[in-house]
C-alpha cells in the first residue's frame, strides 16, 4: 500500500513502513536526515498522489496546552491576552480543520502533544477518536531510545485501532528528555530536536495500523 508521513523529516515512521514492504514516502518542508523517499515541500502538493494511509504531524508550537500560558501577555490572563498568539493558534487550528475536510484520502491519522482545548474545538479533532500514548508504551530496553516519557495524541480518521503496547517496559525508568531539554538558541533546532520520533513507536504504528489498512484494501480488491 501507498503511505505519506507529513511533516516527517527523520524518516523514522516512512523507513518503519518500507521495512515491511510498503511504499512511504516523508514529505516536510526540511530535507529529510535520513536518506530515502522525501518530497521537501508543502504536503498538499502531493496529497492528491493515491494514498492509502495518510499521517500527518502539524506543527505544535502555538497549539500545545503547554504553551497555555503564552496566550496571554506576562503568562498571566490578568496581563491581557496576546491577541498575535491567539491568531497564531487559531491559524494552526484552521489548517488542520481545513486537512480533515479536503484531505482525500480515507485513513488518517494526525499527531499532536496534548493539545489546547481551544484548538481542538477550532479544527474539529474533538469530534474524532483520540488517544493517548507514550513511548516507552513501544520499547523494552530500559536503555533504548523507546524509553522516554512524551504524552502523544493521536486522532484518526477511517476506523484506525488504538495502538496497543508492544514492549516490556512499564513506564518507571522512562526518561524525561523532551520535557528536561534545555534551550537552544535557535528555537528551530530545539522544536525539531523536541518532535523526534522514536522507533518502537514507529513499528508499531507500521504494524498494526498498516496491517488494518493493508486488510481494507484487501477486502475492496
Amino acid at each position: 500500500m501507498r503511505v505519506l508521513i507529513g511533516g516527517e523529516y527523520s524518516g523514522t515512521i516512512r523507513d518503519a513502513f518500507l521495512a515491511r514492504g510498503h511504499d512511504a514516502m516523508s514529505c516536510d518542508l526540511s530535507p529529510t536526515t535520513a536518506p530515502g523517499p522525501h518530497y521537501q515541500g508543502d504536503w498538499w502538493d502531493v496529497m492528491m498522489d493515491g494514498w492509502d494511509l495518510a499521517i500527518f504531524h502539524p506543527t505544535c508550537t502555538y497549539m500545545a496546552n503547554s504553551g497555555a500560558k503564552h496566550l496571554f501577555r506576562e503568562r498571566a490572563k490578568n496581563g491581557g491576552l496576546d491577541r498575535e498568539r491567539w491568531v497564531k493558534m487559531g491559524e494552526a487550528a484552521w489548517a488542520i480543520w481545513d486537512l480533515l475536510e479536503r484531505c482525500p484520502v480515507e485513513c488518517i491519522a494526525i499527531e499532536n502533544p496534548v493539545m489546547l482545548r481551544y484548538a481542538q474545538i477550532m479544527s474539529g479533532l474533538e469530534k474524532l477518536p483520540c488517544q493517548t500514548v507514550q513511548p516507552w508504551w513501544f520499547g523494552s530496553d530500559p536503555d533504548g531510545p523507546d524509553n522516554v516519557r512524551k504524552a502523544t495524541c493521536w486522532w484518526t480518521k477511517g476506523g484506525l485501532p488504538k495502538l496497543k503496547p508492544t514492549g516490556l517496559l512499564d513506564g518507571s525508568t522512562a526518561r524525561e528528555e523532551c520535557f528536561r531539554m534545555a534551550p537552544t538558541d535557535d528555537p528551530e533546532q530545539r522544536r525539531m530536536a523536541r518532535s523526534k520520533f522514536t522507533p518502537g513507536h514507529a513499528a508499531a504504528i507500521a504494524d498494526q495500523w498498516g496491517s488494518y489498512v493493508a486488510g481494507k484494501l484487501s477486502a475492496a480488491a
